[in-house]
C-alpha cells in the first residue's frame, strides 16, 4: 500500500529528531550502530542499519556528531559546541 510523500517525509524527519534528541541527552557517551538501533527500537522507531548509517553520516557531515572506530566498531557521539567554531583550513 503506497503512502503519501507527506507521511514519507514526516517519518524521516521524526526519526532524525528522535536520534538527535537521544544523542544530545547523552553527550558524554558514544554508541555503536547496534546500540543506537536498540535505543530507537525502544522508542518504537525501527530503523535498519543502512538507514541509521545514512542518518549518522549526514549528521557527521553537518558537524552534529563525531565518530571514531574502536575495536572494529564505529561509535558515534553528540558533538557539543562551546561558542564560535571557525571553518577548518587556511584562511
Amino acid at each position: 500500500m503506497p503512502i503519501s510523500s507527506k507521511d514519507f517525509e514526516k517519518n524521516d524527519r521524526e526519526s532524525n529528531l528522535m536520534l538527535m534528541d537521544f544523542l544530545r541527552a547523552h553527550p558524554l557517551d558514544a554508541y555503536s550502530l547496534d546500540e543506537l538501533a536498540k535505543a530507537m527500537a525502544a522508542k518504537r522507531r525501527k530503523l535498519s542499519r543502512e538507514e541509521l548509517t545514512k542518518m549518522l553520516m549526514l549528521m557527521e557531515y553537518g558537524r552534529k556528531v563525531t565518530s571514531r572506530k574502536l575495536g572494529g566498531a564505529t561509535y558515534y557521539r553528540y558533538r557539543e559546541f562551546f561558542g564560535y567554531s571557525p571553518p577548518a583550513g587556511p584562511i
